[in-house]
């Protein structure tokens, strides 16, 4: 399924993983339990996996709070260095950065999203990370590294999303036509293209100009 905003890719990330972190966690336990023993080690994850959600729900509980980023800073630390096997690491790393763009401290929200980028274990974490990072490294004058990261493998449901992103990155370049050819292809990726994206189409005209077209799609 394809989703139109970061925001709906996240939802999912979260929903999935609430639906799912009990069989995850039993199909491990079922590679290591003649090892290990089953109860002891159902008992060990439970208690790592908790220990991680708490952290979790503290830095989502206090997201907003622009006065304690380097109390916040401090958990996510922790569940980075502590509890990087679980989504809570990289979960709590994309509301970090997005904590420290709001208070400006740009370098640390980069720093935050190359993290997750590099360490998140589920692929849509990591594409998510990646498009705010190529977002943030645009806005922050560093086009080509934008641009080198929206070329890399990002799950197809992130398609309409990061074709749209390469072709604000591609304006901020003035290349007018490689930009519409992506924002054309953002169109043919989308469920339900939106206006704006149709209006950002019309506004770079050219309609009469050949255009390079990058018909290859960011892959699975």
């Amino acid at each position: 399924m394809d989703f139109e905003t970061e925001e709906q890719q996240l939802e999912a990330i979260k929903k999935w993983w609430k639906e799912n972190s009990n069989m995850i966690i039993g199909g491990i336990a079922v590679g290591v339990s003649a090892i290990f023993g089953w109860q002891y080690y159902q008992d060990k994850t439970i208690v790592h996996t908790n220990n991680a959600s708490v952290l979790y729900e503290q830095v989502v509980g206090n997201v907003e709070n622009l006065a304690i980023v380097n109390e916040q800073m401090a958990r996510v630390n922790t569940l980075q260095a502590e509890y990087a096997d679980t989504p809570y690491a990289a979960l709590g790393g994309l509301l970090l950065a997005k904590q420290q763009m709001a208070s400006s401290e740009f370098v640390k929200a980069q720093q935050q999203l190359e993290w997750v980028a590099a360490n998140a274990r589920q692929d849509e974490v990591k594409s998510l990370a990646k498009v705010r990072l190529a977002r943030l490294l645009s806005n922050t004058q560093q086009v080509d590294r934008a641009l080198a990261i929206l070329n890399e493998p990002f799950s197809a449901s992130f398609n309409a999303i990061v074709f749209e992103l390469k072709g604000d990155v591609l304006i901020l370049k003035g290349e007018m036509a490689q930009a519409k050819s992506a924002y054309q292809q953002a169109m043919a990726a989308s469920q339900t293209p939106s206006r704006w994206l149709q209006y950002k189409i019309d506004d770079i005209g050219m309609t009469d100009q050949p255009a390079t077209t990058d018909n290859s799609e960011p892959s699975a």
